[in-house]
C-alpha cells in the first residue's frame, strides 16, 4: 500500500489507496487524521486523488472530530508498584490493607488504602475512581480560569461535566455544556489546556471551519504541534 498525501486546511493528510475487485470509490477518515480510499483496479490515483480534493470540506469536518480528540488505547490493569501517567508525569502506586478504600496522592505516589482483597481488578477501580474524582475537580476550574484569561475572545461554558468517552478528548453541546474525557487528566498541563481551549472556541464557532480556526489560532499560534503531541 503506497503512501500518498494531500494537502486540505493547509496540513498535509496521509492517504491510504487499497484496491480490490470492488465497482465503487469509498473514502474514509480515520481516527488519528488519515485518509483510506477504497477503489477498482482500474481506476486511475490521479483521478482518485481528484475525487479527495472534491470532498476536502467533508474530510475536513471529519478530520477535526477525529483527529484532534483521538484518545490513546485503554489502559492495562494497575497492580501494587505500577507507574501510571497524572498530568504529565509518573507517579507509582503504593497499595496497603485499610480498613476501608482510600486514595491520596503524595509527592510523586499515588497510596492506596484497601479494604478486603488487594486484586488488580480492586486497584484498578480505586485508581480509576481517583482519577475520575480529580478530573472532576480541575477540569471545571481550569475552564472557569482559561475562558476568565481570555474573556475578550472565549465565553464560559453553561456547564462542564466529566466522563469517560471512547473516541474524543472533549466535546461542546449547542446548549453551551462542555464535556471533557476524564483520561485527559493523564496529560500534560499544556495538552490539557489545548483541549480545554478547543472546545470554548467551539462556543463561539460550532464547527471547524476557516473562522473557528483563525479564533483557535490567534490564541494558541502553536496548536498544530500541540495537536500533534495529543495524537501521541
Amino acid at each position: 500500500m503506497k503512501k500518498r498525501t494531500v494537502t486540505i486546511a493547509s496540513e498535509e493528510i496521509p492517504v491510504d489507496i487499497v484496491r480490490s475487485s470492488r465497482r465503487t470509490v469509498a473514502l474514509y477518515v480515520r481516527p488519528g487524521g488519515t485518509l483510506l480510499i477504497r477503489a477498482p483496479w482500474y481506476v486511475p490515483v490521479a483521478l482518485l486523488m481528484q475525487f479527495v480534493n472534491q470532498k476536502s470540506r467533508w474530510i475536513e469536518r471529519h478530520l477535526a472530530s477525529l483527529r484532534d480528540i483521538a484518545p490513546a488505547a485503554a489502559p492495562e490493569m494497575i497492580t501494587d508498584g505500577s507507574v501510571i501517567p497524572f498530568m504529565g508525569r509518573d507517579i507509582t502506586v503504593k497499595v496497603t490493607a485499610g480498613s476501608r478504600n482510600r486514595a491520596i496522592l503524595r509527592d510523586e505516589s499515588l497510596l492506596l488504602t484497601l479494604s478486603g482483597e488487594t486484586s488488580r481488578e480492586k486497584i484498578t477501580a480505586v485508581t480509576d475512581a481517583w482519577y475520575h474524582q480529580q478530573a472532576k475537580a480541575f477540569f471545571p476550574r481550569r475552564t472557569e480560569e482559561l475562558a476568565a484569561l481570555h474573556r475578550t475572545r472565549l465565553p464560559e461554558p453553561r456547564r462542564v461535566s466529566v466522563r469517560k468517552m471512547k473516541r474524543r478528548w472533549g466535546t461542546c453541546h449547542n446548549n453551551g455544556s462542555i464535556w471533557f474525557n476524564r483520561e485527559l487528566i493523564k496529560k500534560e498541563p499544556e495538552l490539557i489546556d489545548y483541549v480545554i481551549i478547543h472546545e470554548l472556541c467551539h462556543l463561539v464557532h460550532h464547527n471547524h471551519g476557516r473562522e473557528y480556526y483563525e479564533l483557535l489560532g490567534s490564541i494558541i499560534p502553536e496548536f498544530r504541534k500541540i495537536r500533534q503531541r495529543l495524537r501521541k
